[in-house]
Protein backbone atom coordinates (compact mmCIF):
# COMPACT_ATOMS: atom_id res chain seq x y z
CA UNK A 1 0.00 0.00 0.00
CA UNK A 2 1.42 3.46 -0.90
CA UNK A 3 2.52 5.62 2.05
CA UNK A 4 -0.21 8.15 1.29
CA UNK A 5 -2.85 5.46 1.79
CA UNK A 6 -1.20 4.32 5.02
CA UNK A 7 -1.26 7.90 6.28
CA UNK A 8 -5.00 8.04 5.69
CA UNK A 9 -5.56 4.81 7.60
CA UNK A 10 -3.27 5.86 10.45
CA UNK A 11 -5.18 9.11 10.92
CA UNK A 12 -8.51 7.28 10.73
CA UNK A 13 -7.23 4.93 13.43
CA UNK A 14 -6.40 7.84 15.73
CA UNK A 15 -9.78 9.45 15.05
CA UNK A 16 -11.43 6.14 15.95
CA UNK A 17 -10.29 6.83 19.55
CA UNK A 18 -12.22 10.10 19.64
CA UNK A 19 -12.60 13.41 17.73
CA UNK A 20 -9.35 15.36 17.49
CA UNK A 21 -7.89 18.47 15.91
CA UNK A 22 -4.84 18.32 13.67
CA UNK A 23 -2.81 19.70 16.57
CA UNK A 24 -4.10 16.95 18.87
CA UNK A 25 -3.06 14.30 16.37
CA UNK A 26 0.41 15.79 15.93
CA UNK A 27 0.91 15.99 19.71
CA UNK A 28 -0.12 12.37 20.13
CA UNK A 29 2.33 11.30 17.43
CA UNK A 30 5.16 13.25 19.06
CA UNK A 31 4.32 11.78 22.47
CA UNK A 32 4.46 8.12 21.60
CA UNK A 33 4.44 7.25 17.89
CA UNK A 34 7.42 9.06 16.41
CA UNK A 35 9.81 6.13 16.91
CA UNK A 36 7.82 4.15 14.32
CA UNK A 37 5.46 6.60 12.60
CA UNK A 38 5.54 10.31 11.92
CA UNK A 39 3.53 12.78 9.91
CA UNK A 40 4.44 16.38 9.11
CA UNK A 41 1.88 19.16 9.20
CA UNK A 42 2.35 19.30 5.44
CA UNK A 43 0.98 15.73 5.23
CA UNK A 44 -1.48 15.88 8.10
CA UNK A 45 -3.85 18.69 7.17
CA UNK A 46 -4.24 17.87 3.46
CA UNK A 47 -4.99 14.26 4.47
CA UNK A 48 -7.60 15.37 7.02
CA UNK A 49 -9.25 17.54 4.38
CA UNK A 50 -9.22 14.64 1.93
CA UNK A 51 -10.84 12.33 4.48
CA UNK A 52 -13.63 14.87 4.91
CA UNK A 53 -14.06 15.19 1.13
CA UNK A 54 -14.35 11.39 0.84
CA UNK A 55 -16.93 11.13 3.62
CA UNK A 56 -14.57 9.22 5.92
CA UNK A 57 -14.46 12.02 8.50
CA UNK A 58 -16.39 15.15 9.42
CA UNK A 59 -15.07 18.54 10.49
CA UNK A 60 -16.56 21.13 12.77
CA UNK A 61 -15.20 24.30 14.31
CA UNK A 62 -14.28 24.04 17.96
CA UNK A 63 -13.01 26.43 20.60
CA UNK A 64 -9.59 27.86 19.78
CA UNK A 65 -7.15 30.27 21.35
CA UNK A 66 -7.25 33.88 20.21
CA UNK A 67 -8.19 34.38 16.58
CA UNK A 68 -7.01 30.97 15.55
CA UNK A 69 -9.81 28.58 14.63
CA UNK A 70 -9.66 25.01 15.89
CA UNK A 71 -11.16 22.39 13.61
CA UNK A 72 -12.11 19.10 15.23
CA UNK A 73 -12.33 15.97 13.06
CA UNK A 74 -14.51 12.93 13.75
CA UNK A 75 -14.49 9.57 12.01
CA UNK A 76 -17.65 8.46 10.19
CA UNK A 77 -19.14 4.97 9.97
CA UNK A 78 -17.62 4.64 6.50
CA UNK A 79 -14.27 5.74 7.88
CA UNK A 80 -14.45 3.08 10.58
CA UNK A 81 -15.05 0.44 7.91
CA UNK A 82 -12.03 1.61 5.91
CA UNK A 83 -9.87 1.55 9.05
CA UNK A 84 -11.16 -1.89 10.07
CA UNK A 85 -10.48 -3.29 6.58
CA UNK A 86 -6.93 -1.93 6.71
CA UNK A 87 -6.27 -3.63 10.07
CA UNK A 88 -7.21 -6.98 8.51
CA UNK A 89 -4.80 -6.60 5.58
CA UNK A 90 -1.38 -8.35 5.77
CA UNK A 91 1.29 -6.02 7.10
CA UNK A 92 4.06 -5.26 4.63
CA UNK A 93 7.67 -6.09 5.59
CA UNK A 94 9.57 -3.21 7.15
CA UNK A 95 11.49 -1.42 4.38
CA UNK A 96 15.25 -1.44 4.93
CA UNK A 97 16.75 1.92 4.02
CA UNK A 98 19.37 3.34 6.37
CA UNK A 99 21.59 6.18 5.17
CA UNK A 100 23.96 5.83 8.11
CA UNK A 101 24.63 2.13 7.42
CA UNK A 102 25.06 2.86 3.72
CA UNK A 103 27.67 5.53 4.46
CA UNK A 104 29.34 3.30 7.05
CA UNK A 105 29.54 0.38 4.62
CA UNK A 106 31.10 2.64 2.00
CA UNK A 107 33.90 3.72 4.37
CA UNK A 108 35.40 0.23 4.11
CA UNK A 109 38.31 1.55 2.03
CA UNK A 110 38.68 4.79 3.99
CA UNK A 111 40.67 5.50 7.14
CA UNK A 112 39.25 4.01 10.35
CA UNK A 113 38.76 7.55 11.64
CA UNK A 114 36.11 8.13 8.96
CA UNK A 115 34.17 5.06 10.03
CA UNK A 116 34.49 5.97 13.70
CA UNK A 117 33.33 9.53 13.09
CA UNK A 118 30.12 8.25 11.49
CA UNK A 119 29.47 5.84 14.37
CA UNK A 120 30.12 8.47 17.04
CA UNK A 121 27.69 10.85 15.36
CA UNK A 122 25.08 8.08 15.09
CA UNK A 123 25.71 7.14 18.73
CA UNK A 124 25.01 10.71 19.89
CA UNK A 125 21.74 10.77 17.96
CA UNK A 126 20.62 7.46 19.41
CA UNK A 127 21.47 8.55 22.96
CA UNK A 128 19.30 11.65 22.53
CA UNK A 129 16.51 9.48 21.13
CA UNK A 130 16.75 7.08 24.07
CA UNK A 131 16.56 9.94 26.57
CA UNK A 132 13.35 11.22 24.96
CA UNK A 133 11.84 7.72 24.86
CA UNK A 134 12.76 7.10 28.50
CA UNK A 135 11.00 10.29 29.59
CA UNK A 136 7.86 9.24 27.71
CA UNK A 137 8.11 5.76 29.23
CA UNK A 138 8.16 7.20 32.76
CA UNK A 139 5.09 9.32 32.00
CA UNK A 140 3.19 6.35 30.57
CA UNK A 141 4.12 3.97 33.40
CA UNK A 142 2.88 6.50 35.96
CA UNK A 143 -0.33 6.99 33.98
CA UNK A 144 -0.82 3.22 33.75
CA UNK A 145 -0.51 2.89 37.52
CA UNK A 146 -3.10 5.63 37.91
CA UNK A 147 -5.27 4.11 35.14
CA UNK A 148 -5.75 7.49 33.45
CA UNK A 149 -4.25 9.39 30.53
CA UNK A 150 -1.15 11.46 31.38
CA UNK A 151 -1.44 15.23 31.82
CA UNK A 152 0.34 15.72 28.50
CA UNK A 153 -2.62 14.08 26.72
CA UNK A 154 -5.42 14.93 29.13
CA UNK A 155 -7.23 17.11 26.59
CA UNK A 156 -7.50 13.98 24.40
CA UNK A 157 -9.43 12.11 27.06
CA UNK A 158 -12.79 10.82 25.97
CA UNK A 159 -15.69 9.77 28.19
CA UNK A 160 -14.79 8.58 31.68
CA UNK A 161 -13.66 4.99 31.26
CA UNK A 162 -10.77 2.65 31.99
CA UNK A 163 -7.87 3.73 29.76
CA UNK A 164 -5.54 0.97 30.99
CA UNK A 165 -5.59 -1.14 27.81
CA UNK A 166 -4.99 1.88 25.59
CA UNK A 167 -2.15 2.98 27.86
CA UNK A 168 -0.62 -0.51 27.94
CA UNK A 169 -0.59 -0.75 24.14
CA UNK A 170 0.86 2.78 24.03
CA UNK A 171 3.61 1.75 26.47
CA UNK A 172 4.41 -1.53 24.71
CA UNK A 173 4.73 0.28 21.38
CA UNK A 174 7.14 2.74 23.00
CA UNK A 175 9.08 -0.10 24.64
CA UNK A 176 9.69 -1.56 21.18
CA UNK A 177 11.39 1.69 20.22
CA UNK A 178 13.43 1.71 23.42
CA UNK A 179 14.69 -1.85 22.93
CA UNK A 180 15.62 -1.16 19.29
CA UNK A 181 17.50 1.99 20.31
CA UNK A 182 19.33 0.14 23.08
CA UNK A 183 20.36 -2.52 20.57
CA UNK A 184 21.70 0.12 18.17
CA UNK A 185 23.69 1.73 20.99
CA UNK A 186 25.14 -1.66 21.97
CA UNK A 187 26.22 -2.18 18.35
CA UNK A 188 27.85 1.29 18.32
CA UNK A 189 29.92 0.31 21.35
CA UNK A 190 31.00 -2.99 19.82
CA UNK A 191 31.83 -1.42 16.45
CA UNK A 192 33.89 1.38 18.00
CA UNK A 193 35.87 -1.08 20.13
CA UNK A 194 36.66 -3.21 17.07
CA UNK A 195 37.75 -0.25 14.95
CA UNK A 196 39.86 1.25 17.74
CA UNK A 197 41.55 -2.11 18.37
CA UNK A 198 42.38 -2.42 14.65
CA UNK A 199 43.81 1.10 14.61
CA UNK A 200 46.00 0.33 17.63
CA UNK A 201 47.31 -2.85 15.97
CA UNK A 202 48.14 -0.97 12.78
CA UNK A 203 49.89 1.80 14.72
CA UNK A 204 51.89 -0.77 16.68
CA UNK A 205 52.88 -2.64 13.49
CA UNK A 206 54.11 0.60 11.86
CA UNK A 207 56.26 1.41 14.88
CA UNK A 208 57.87 -2.02 14.83
CA UNK A 209 58.60 -1.98 11.10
Amino acid sequence: MPKKQKTRCAILGLLSWQPMSGYDIKKLIQMGLQHFWNESYGQLYPTLNQLVAEGLATRKEGAGQGRRKRHVYSITAQGRRVFSDWLQEPTEPVPVRNEFLLKFFLTGRQEESQSMRLIEEYQRQEKERLEAFTMSEQILRKALRQRSLPDELIDLAGPAEDDSNQLLVFLLSLTHGIRMTEARLAWCGEALRSLRARKRRQTSAKRQS
